[in-house]
């Protein structure tokens, strides 16, 4: 009997009511004979009532450029539908002609059977939104809310025959253009324009307010972060390989060190150059090796001991328009200035510290810093500090502050040890440590702190030196607790708030290694800027030999 009753057919379960069918349709375009299943697919508008899909070919691809398109660009692309389950499309089509039209049959879960055409159309983008909003007379940046189409100045006078700057979305308009026509604006009474999106179809209404946004209750905005731009070292003018040391913001520039040569001057909104730094007696090789910025955006500069002689010496200066002057200087032959870390401001309260860097197989863990009071150092000689209780020893590393006072918690990093350490202050012992090893074949070599909106931040970066392991590796990770600092960097565990991509093969796209050339040095630098209304934070990240580049977060309330 059981051979018997193995041989009945089974009975076929057909759900009682159907869903939609096709969920959605995407046009893949292909090249000899490849395609990419991402966010490059043209999507379908699927008209239900009428059983239509129109792929959506944007009018000009890339969408911000001027290459206008033509259906008869893509005679061969993959198309994928997503289906409920039990629908079937007949036939099964794997590559369309957007210049054809075609006939399938939907058959659905109730096996009912409709007709569907599927054609292709070029499309104009619909987006209207305001991206960025300066103030040219002023120069005050809006903040920009697009849930609520708001453009909001911290700039409470009265504005009169005012122009802007202003990046709107892909071949957008603005009207009145305030590039050209003077407005006026005021806290009782805002300003209105109206963007047109490039279809000339959509619209949308946007104020420009003079308000303080609300702020989320502390922190960033979960999902704030954005890489604002990224430019390579060499595409600035930095010719010469292996000798991009640092890089160092304010609210306006950012400075970028190739040890020996001017330091380059970038706006901070765009990366573009705007000048060169004057170091005048100070500019070598040694004597200017590494510069990097306090929390109030003064540049500090120091030299490379024992390369430069018996003295090691920090300069600063307050801004990118002043003559550096020596403010500390340290007589030794110990090796120090690799890098240097400050945290609160220089012509104020602060802490600066540099990190042993001279080669040991075990490393030293050990630490210089200096305390700054009312502008002036309370000693010209270092107190010295030495972190117990980690797995391995570091040298060549970096070590930045939480905070100004002796007793400050401290994070540092170093190779070979590649762990981000959180340190206790009162007794310099580790708290808590997430692991940054990748390969195995990176060096951990900088790092930095900034709080911002109420929490502690703290940026990391990882380069090679080799011609193999991962290059071009950056995180930041919230500092609250000590119990949430662990984990691995690279598993974006819970206290990482943000990874820089590392291209599709998980290399490092904006390292060295796959740009100008190998970074033999593996020098890499970071930097957190928080602006002076404190509504954004600027992460900065710099690999010699490939990119500088900025990551904007902010804290924002958004509708």
């Amino acid at each position: 009997m059981l051979p018997l009753a193995g041989c009945h057919q089974p009975e076929e379960l057909v759900p009682p009511v159907a869903n939609k069918g096709i969920n959605a349709f995407t046009a893949y375009p292909t090249w000899e004979g490849y395609h990419t299943a991402d966010e490059s697919g043209f999507p379908g508008e699927i008209d239900y009532e009428e059983h239509t899909i129109t792929v959506q070919v944007p009018y000009t691809y890339p969408v911000e450029s001027d290459n206008v398109q033509s259906l008869e660009n893509y005679t061969k692309v993959y198309v994928m539908f997503n289906l409920d389950d039990n629908v079937t499309v007949e036939p099964s089509l794997h590559t369309i002609d957007l210049t054809q039209r075609y006939t399938v049959t939907v058959t659905d879960q109730q096996k009912q059977k409709t007709e569907w055409t599927i054609k292709a159309a070029l499309k104009k983008s619909d987006a209207c939104d305001i991206e960025s909003f300066t103030v040219r007379d002023i120069d005050v940046s809006a903040i920009i809310d697009k849930n609520s189409a708001t453009a909001s100045l911290i700039y409470f006078e009265e504005l009169k025959n005012v122009f802007a700057d202003y990046t709107l979305s892909p071949h957008a308009k603005i009207v009145p253009d305030p590039a050209t026509k003077a407005f006026w604006c005021s806290p009782d009474q805002p300003m209105t324009f109206t963007v047109i999106a490039q279809d000339g179809v959509t619209s949308r209404e946007w104020t420009l307010q003079q308000s303080e946004p609300t702020r989320v209750e502390s922190g960033m905005r979960q999902g704030s972060g954005k890489l604002l731009w990224a430019t390579k070292l060499s595409a600035v003018g930095v010719n010469t390989l292996d000798i991009t040391t640092s890089v160092a913001a304010t609210d306006d520039h950012v400075v970028i060190n190739p040890h020996g040569e001017a330091p380059i001057i970038l706006d901070a909104k765009s990366g573009a150059v705007v000048g060169k730094l004057d170091l005048g007696q100070y500019l070598s090789p040694t004597k200017s090796y590494f510069i990097t910025s306090d929390d109030a955006g003064h540049l500090i500069i120091s030299n490379l001991i024992p390369d430069d002689g018996g003295v090691f010496r920090i300069l600063r200066m307050k801004d990118v328009y002043s003559t550096p002057e020596v403010f500390i200087e340290h007589a030794t032959t110990e090796p120090y200035g690799k890098h240097v870390s400050v945290r609160g401001d220089v012509y104020g309260d602060a802490v600066i510290s540099a990190v042993y860097c001279g080669w040991t197989s075990t490393g030293t863990t050990s630490t210089w810093r200096w305390f700054v009071k009312g502008g002036a150092p309370v000693s010209q000689t270092p107190v010295w500090t030495q972190v117990t209780g980690m797995s391995k020893g570091w040298t060549n590393g970096d070590a930045a502050y939480g905070g100004t006072d002796e007793t400050s918690d401290y994070f540092v990093c170093g190779y070979s040890n590649n762990t981000l350490t959180w340190v206790d202050g009162a007794t310099n012992t580790a708290k808590a440590s997430m692991v940054g090893e990748l390969t195995g074949n990176e060096q951990m070599l900088a790092v930095d702190a900034r709080e911002f909106n109420g929490v502690n931040y703290v940026i990391t970066a990882m380069e090679t030196s080799f011609t193999w392991g991962v290059a071009g590796a950056m995180w930041i990770v919230e500092a609250k607790y000590p119990e949430t600092f662990t984990g691995r960097l690279d598993d974006e565990a819970s206290p990482v708030v943000y990874s820089l991509d590392r291209g599709s093969d998980g290399y490092g796209k904006y390292g060295g290694r796959l740009n100008d050339g190998q970074n033999s040095n593996a020098f890499v630098d970071v930097v957190l800027h928080t602006s002076s209304d404190g509504y954004f934070m600027n992460a900065y990240f710099m690999f010699c030999n490939g990119y500088v580049g900025c990551v904007q977060f902010d804290c924002i309330a958004q509708e």
